[in-house]
């Protein structure tokens, strides 16, 4: 008999740990399912009932927290399976480790698993074999068998899991990813807002950074005309607001000319959180609740205002937004979902955004927005992935109703970029011209330029730069 003091046929740890992830992880779930698709895998009985529900948990798209599974055997009635009870889920989701491939957890669960079945069946066939009397080659050849059999599960386990394991995830379709590249960036609000792109925008405190963004995905949202851009069909935002009050909202919306003829689009579109209660984004908790948010409202630009206002750990730990971007950003960018991340700068400017420079990691550009004055103001793209569009935008802040534009002369432009667009202005190029066919009038007009000065180009001339 397997008694829990035979550690090599079974490890408390490793079971725990993949119940832990399980609790705090949900999204990956389904993986560690893959190796280990029967909750008789684990020893304890506890933990078989724990996984179990987990499970259906998962099943029914429901969270996996200790408190819903706590609830879930209170109501079935065998919360009394587990020793220690609810005292006991918050232990073993306190197991889950911080680092590692969860599907290795799993592994070990499994490969003790099937060593207790290659013994249990040496043990039936050594039981078989003493009691078989005049019967012993018939005995021995079941013994054989039984073993055989239980030995082929092992084998068929490993390839079948690592199979599973690796089903789960889908190598690019090179093909079928250079057909699907657009030929132009796929703006929201050109030059800071690209479908499914992260950006970062930080600003010395009462610089309106939380403004000007609200003024963006208003217009987004009621698919208003917005900094030169025309009409378009509206999006859906999902705002989470850890600074501003209800009152500075209405005040603010007012101001930018909305009303009660609004409010119907702005209900259905502008998915606004003020001081919501979430967890820390930056932890397992925090990020399976922000992911529960954009799965029921679906949309398309998320904004985190502010990012210090939502982490628990330190702004000078570069841990704090590694785990931000794998349990936040990473899967909301995952869903093609475009993310705006609002923070404060130092005291120093020139020494970028507060706390890690790992902050610059996580996105695809960095903005630092700076107020001249009361009326202007202007984005520098300090970190970029592909520098598209233009490194610099300048501002003039309008009233009646209140409003951002972009500034009449003094772009600031690059030369070669500048040279570009009165070269296409010359040419008569139209403003929805892409990159194939302007480098094709280029080269009849004997021009040549680069694909980042094409494309900067065409970003400042759909934004009124010159």
């Amino acid at each position: 008999m397997i008694t829990e003091q035979d550690s090599k046929l079974w490890d408390l740890a490793a079971e725990q740990a993949v119940l832990g992830i399980c609790m705090t992880t949900p999204y990956v779930v389904n993986h560690i399912r893959a190796a280990l698709p029967d909750p008789q895998a684990f020893y304890r009985p506890a933990h078989r009932t724990i996984y179990t529900a987990i499970l259906e948990l998962i099943d029914a798209d429901g969270p996996t927290d200790p408190v819903i599974v706590g609830d879930k055997l209170t109501r079935e009635g065998n919360l009394a399976q587990i020793d220690g009870g609810l005292l006991y889920l918050h232990e073993v989701m306190a197991s889950a480790p911080l680092a590692g491939d969860p599907a290795w957890h799993a592994g070990i669960v499994a490969r003790h698993a099937r060593t207790r079945r290659a013994l249990n069946a040496l043990t039936r066939g050594m039981q078989w074999v003493t009691n078989a009397g005049d019967d012993v080659h018939d005995a021995l050849a079941a013994a054989q068998e039984e073993l055989s059999k239980a030995l082929g599960d092992i084998a068929g386990s490993n390839t079948s899991t690592s199979n599973a394991l690796a089903g789960l995830y889908t190598p690019i379709d090179w093909a079928q990813a250079f057909a699907r590249q657009p030929e132009d960036i796929p703006w929201l609000v050109e030059p800071l807002i690209a479908r499914g792109r992260s950006i970062a925008i930080y600003s010395p405190p009462k610089a309106g950074k939380s403004l000007l963004i609200l003024e963006l995905v208003a217009a987004l949202a009621t698919g208003r005309p917005v900094l030169g851009q025309p009409a378009r069909e509206p999006v859906k935002v999902m705002y989470v607001d850890i600074e501003n009050t209800l009152e500075d909202l209405v005040d603010r919306l007012t101001s930018l000319g909305y009303g009660p003829a609004d409010l119907l689009v702005l209900q259905e579109n502008l998915v606004y959180f003020s001081f919501p209660d979430l967890p820390a984004l930056d932890s397992a908790a925090g990020g399976q609740h922000l992911m529960a948010l954009a799965r029921h409202h679906q949309p398309a630009v998320a904004v985190i205002d502010t990012v210090s206002r939502v982490i628990e750990g330190s702004e000078n730990d570069a841990d704090t937004f590694a785990n931000l971007y794998r349990y936040a950003l990473a899967p909301l960018k995952g869903m093609g979902i475009s993310v705006i991340r609002l923070d404060h700068s130092g005291k120093d400017l020139e020494k970028g955004q507060r706390g890690s420079s790992a902050k610059n990691a996580d996105v695809d550009a960095v903005w630092l927005l700076v107020k001249v004055s009361e009326t202007s103001l202007y984005l520098k793209r300090e970190v970029s992935r592909a520098n598209h569009g233009v490194p610099l935008i300048e501002l003039r802040r309008r009233a009646d109703p209140l409003r951002h534009e972009l500034a009449v002369g003094g772009s600031g432009l690059p030369p070669k970029v500048a040279q570009l667009v009165d070269m296409l202005d010359g040419l008569q190029m139209p403003l929805d011209a892409g990159r194939d066919a302007i480098r094709d009038e280029l080269g009849m007009a004997g021009f040549r330029a680069s694909n980042e000065t094409i494309s900067a180009a065409i970003a400042a001339r759909r934004a009124g730069l010159r």
